[in-house]
């Protein structure tokens, strides 16, 4: 089983390649801290991929074959977030914003959430970006909290999205 997903750049900065003095990009991929703080709400894991054109492994520098690996944020649980934050931080950083929680209360689809537009503008652009396979993957096997709602049916009532212009701070981040 698998699903298709589009690829966002990481400044190089932000990724530790553990057991790699040749700068040649291969070992184990560790997030920095900055990345780490970053996407804090997210599970970073490193995954095994393929690309769109089917070619399962990469070759290394001394011609073995070697599974391509990426990095990955998943969704998490707010009990894993205060494991690796502390118990204080989601309280101090997002209590007086009226957040209670950044997992948990979303898992029921009658939760109400609905996805940043700026955010979501960005992860269409994204997956446009990767070409039709991923587009298409995106907006018709992507839902929203109410796991009925496709991102595609989503954006066609909520056409607006697109034009949404993401906040100063995020524009490079964001700009597609």
């Amino acid at each position: 089983a698998g699903f298709v997903c589009s690829v966002f750049e990481v400044p190089k900065e932000e990724i530790l390649v553990e057991g790699d003095d040749s700068n040649s990009g291969e070992g184990t991929i560790i997030p920095s801290q900055a990345y780490l703080e970053r996407e804090e709400e997210f599970d970073i894991v490193e995954v095994p991929y393929v690309e769109l054109d089917g070619v399962p492994e990469q070759s290394d520098s001394m011609g073995k074959s070697t599974v391509a690996t990426g990095i990955l944020c998943r969704r998490w649980t707010d009990e894993a977030y205060a494991q690796r934050w502390g118990p204080g931080r989601l309280p101090e950083k997002y209590g007086p914003h009226g957040i209670t929680s950044i997992w948990d209360q979303w898992t029921k689809p009658d939760s109400g959430i609905l996805p940043c537009a700026a955010y979501l503008r960005h992860c269409v652009l994204a997956a446009e970006k990767m070409g039709p396979v991923c587009y298409d993957s995106f907006v018709d096997e992507t839902y929203l909290a109410d796991r009925t709602t496709t991102i595609g049916e989503y954006l066609g009532t909520k056409p607006e999205v697109m034009a949404t212009i993401p906040p100063g701070d995020l524009a490079l981040r964001y700009g597609g």
